[in-house]
């Protein structure tokens, strides 16, 4: 499948080693002790697209709908947050499994980020998960901090098309899920899960009151019985 990670390996380090001349090693060096690491496999905006469509939709968590009434599209885009956060859950399973993303979760946050508008723009931030070209750039880099799962040929008007952004913002609340432990020391609570995503976790301005009312507005609506 396109999104497994590969078996292959490269070379780091390679040692000098002396052996006897022979027709086989005229020079009588070879070398020995190859240190490895391993090189992940990338997903494209067409294999994402073609995750989507082959993965089983029936018996996977959604979002609550009809509850976001003020964003025109709100429950548009639930099927797409549904399979990703499955998807996702799946690839990084949670210790314990409770511990699992709530769909509801990236609902709500895409309702604070660009209130389901896909063609939203704020400064360096695209589309309708506010993904910002640095963060584009680390979903992409195998030697950087996402490299355990990564993405490539992603383009910053890609994010523009919802059926790229959702993915990449859901892999990219992973990630964040990870930082913010190290930086707390403990599990993150889902308000500092999305504080780190926004980069606001250790803020105490205006902007991350305002960022975060927007978010549990939302998140409130979506969970209440």
């Amino acid at each position: 499948m396109a999104d497994k990670k590969l078996k292959k390996t490269t070379t780091v380090h390679e040692h000098p080693m002396h052996v006897p001349v022979s027709r086989k090693n005229p020079t009588g060096i070879t070398t020995r002790h190859q240190h490895k690491r391993r090189v992940y496999a990338s997903t494209s905006a067409e294999e994402l697209k073609q995750i989507f469509a082959n993965y089983p939709k029936k018996k996977i968590p959604y979002p609550s709908a009809g509850r976001l009434t003020e964003f025109k599209n709100s429950d548009a885009f639930d099927e797409l947050i549904a399979v990703w956060c499955d998807y996702f859950n799946k690839k990084f399973p949670p210790k314990p499994p409770e511990a699992s993303l709530d769909p509801n979760v990236i609902k709500a946050l895409i309702a604070s980020e660009s209130g389901f508008k896909i063609n939203s723009r704020n400064g360096d931030a695209h589309g309708i998960a506010q993904i910002t070209n640095s963060t584009l750039k680390i979903l992409q880099d195998p030697d950087g901090e996402a490299k355990d799962f990564l993405f490539k040929d992603i383009r910053q008007k890609d994010l523009y098309d919802h059926e790229i952004a959702i993915p990449l913002a859901t892999r990219w609340l992973f990630r964040k899920k990870a930082t913010a432990t190290n930086r707390l020391g403990h599990a993150p609570g889902t308000e500092d899960l999305i504080l780190e995503y926004k980069g606001l976790l250790n803020s105490s301005t205006d902007y991350q009151k305002k960022a975060l009312n927007s978010f549990r507005t939302a998140y409130e609506l979506l969970t209440k019985k």
